[in-house]
């Protein structure tokens, strides 16, 4: 494999984990927001998003050491982004042996909102960055990324509300 069809493949990979990692990042928020079928069937694979997610990321990591391999480390990596995106993959892991292991004690849920909000603001990050170049073509994946925030955040807002309504009403 060259260095042109290495960086394609890690491309592609990003994407198809991004669109598997939505699914389990927005599986319980879209329930919420609008209890469908369709939500509701997102919200009960959100399991089966995780460790698609997880799979995905792990040939995406393959494809980013192949090219480690092919071009050298010092032509590959850029300095901080190395320790956010093995933060990414330490995150990612821990999500998927929570679904492995059918501990949900495994991550506290604070925890795994933390997993959660962090990757996907990795992926907003990534994408703005190629947004610079590109931006007819990643701009909807930014949008997307961030929306997709701000759904999450405007669920929790609006369930801690509810909640807090509920106790103090009684």
């Amino acid at each position: 494999m060259d260095e042109m069809a290495i960086r394609v493949a890690i491309r592609t990979t990003a994407r198809i984990s991004f669109v598997l990692f939505l699914g389990a990042f927005l599986g319980n928020a879209l329930y919420a927001v609008v209890p469908t079928a369709a939500t509701r069937w997102l919200k009960a694979n959100k399991d089966g998003f995780v460790l698609g997610f997880a799979a995905s990321h792990t040939v995406h990591l393959a494809f980013i050491l192949t090219l480690v391999v092919a071009i050298g480390r010092e032509h590959a990596f850029k300095g901080t982004m190395v320790v956010a995106f093995t933060t990414g993959f330490l995150f990612i892991y821990a999500l998927a042996a929570g679904v492995l292991f059918r501990r949900r004690s495994f991550l506290s849920s604070h925890l795994e909102a933390l997993a959660h909000y962090y990757l996907m603001t990795l992926f907003a990050v990534s994408f703005t960055r190629h947004a610079i170049a590109r931006p007819l073509f990643y701009t909807p994946f930014v949008l997307v990324a961030v929306s997709a925030i701000g759904v999450r955040i405007a669920v929790a807002i609006r369930s801690g509300r509810e909640h807090v309504l509920g106790t103090s009403a009684g």
